[in-house]
């Protein structure tokens, strides 16, 4: 996962590790902004902060 600054920070602090499962759960009603889960966590992010962040499908 590669994010920005504070953002980077606060994944980081949730335990949003390399090899860590994510999975989008929720969309608001106007696609802004969607909830995801990890590691017991759900932490709802805007389009504008997940531009910024880069993940690996690592579908086996």
């Amino acid at each position: 996962m590669n994010a920005l600054g504070i953002l980077q920070r606060r994944l980081f602090d949730l335990g949003l590790v390399k090899n860590t499962p994510i999975t989008a759960i929720f969309g608001s009603p106007l696609g802004d902004p969607i909830a995801y889960e990890f590691r017991g966590s759900i932490i709802a992010i805007r389009k504008e902060e997940a531009k910024n962040i880069f993940l690996e499908d690592l579908i086996e």
